[in-house]
This record gives C-alpha cells, sequence and structure tokens, in this order.
C-alpha cells in the first residue's frame, strides 16, 4: 500500500491542512491525511513508538460509528486491542488511540472531548499517543471551534465531561526552564485526518 495524500477532487482543505501540519510540527507532534482507515491503521502499526504491539482504546471505542472500523485492521496487524480502565492500569502503556472533535489549523491543536475517566486517561497517560480526526472536522482557526465547544456542553449533563485542547506531547519544564517531553503525559503524538471515504472515491 502506498501513502500519501488523498488525491480527489479541488483540494480544498490543502493549506490548512499544511499548517496545522507546520504548527503541530513545531509543538514536537508529527501528523498525517490519509484516505481511508486502512492508511490509518498501517501508519500505527508502523511507528516506532508501537514496539510493544498493543494499543490501549477507550471503553466501546469498537462500537464509535467510524472509528471502531480500525480495531479489527489494527488486529489484523498483529496488534492487541485493550480497553482502558482505572487509571492505573493504563499508565505508562506503550500507546493509546482516541478521536478527537476537532483539528485546529491556526494552532496545530485537536479538540479531546470524552465523557469518562477511563476514556480521558488514553490520552493523558500513555506514553504514545494516536488521535484520528475526521479529515471535514479541521477549521480553520481557534475561534471556530466555539461553536463545537457549545454544542458539546449542551449535550447534557451526563455527557463530555472532560474537554481539552491538546498541542503537542507533554511537555515539562522545571524552574530553570529546561523542558523535558513526556514527564507527565505522553511522549508521542501522532495525529491522522482521515478523509471521507465517499469523497475520497475518484
Amino acid at each position: 500500500m502506498t501513502l500519501g495524500h488523498p488525491t480527489y477532487g479541488h483540494d480544498k482543505l490543502g493549506p490548512y491542512f499544511t499548517h496545522f501540519q507546520q504548527r503541530l510540527s513545531a509543538s514536537g507532534g508529527e501528523s498525517h491525511r490519509v484516505a481511508c482507515l486502512e492508511e490509518a491503521a498501517a501508519i500505527i502499526a508502523a511507528h516506532p513508538a508501537l514496539h510493544a504491539a498493543e494499543i490501549v482504546v477507550p471503553p466501546n471505542f469498537g462500537q464509535h460509528s467510524r472509528w471502531g472500523a480500525i480495531l479489527p485492521l489494527l488486529s489484523n496487524q498483529g496488534i492487541t486491542i485493550r480497553e482502558a480502565g482505572s487509571p492505573a492500569s493504563v499508565a505508562d502503556a506503550p500507546a493509546g488511540l482516541s478521536g478527537a472533535e476537532l483539528a485546529i489549523s491556526e494552532t496545530g491543536s485537536v479538540l479531546l472531548a470524552e465523557n469518562t475517566l477511563e476514556a480521558r486517561v488514553v490520552s493523558m497517560l500513555t506514553l504514545a499517543h494516536f488521535v484520528l480526526v475526521s479529515e471535514d472536522r479541521l477549521v480553520p482557526m481557534l475561534d471556530d471551534a466555539a461553536a463545537i465547544l457549545q454544542q458539546l456542553a449542551r449535550a447534557g449533563a451526563d455527557q463530555r465531561h472532560y474537554m481539552s485542547f491538546v498541542t503537542g506531547p507533554s511537555r515539562t519544564a522545571d524552574i530553570e526552564r529546561t523542558l523535558t517531553i513526556g514527564v507527565q503525559g505522553p511522549k508521542t503524538l501522532c495525529v491522522i485526518l482521515v478523509a471521507d471515504e465517499e469523497e475520497a472515491k475518484p
């Protein structure tokens, strides 16, 4: 399989993705843009951070209307899938996989929204964090996230307890401003933008 940018239609998102990629890279993260989940699975399976061939996912991730379909693809590549449990059971797991609500070109950030602590710890306590986001959820500016934040806040008191913007891997600085990566969170952040597969067809 050849990995690369989707080649369908007029690429209106190309400049936004390029800027997103530059901003995320400047923060120590990496990003890819693919045409289908098969390509996303291939990137994850081949990533050097996945040295233990195990990945932790939020509870019920396999039932996600779109992202759940990636789990059998990863399993077929020899990767063990484990659902997240308590924070202690996830701490320092080799890798985690979750989905994002948005990607923001201006800052190179993704918006994560989880409704349980078990889902939240996947993005906080694993050593490498892989994030899937629909390409049509790439927005130009941080201000564009306001409507989505309002929508999530109105979703109900029993949903979306945790919302956060993530830009790059975890960074910690001491009093002398010495920066260390991955002390209090993932050392690796890999964001994969996945095209709408119907639109990606020639």
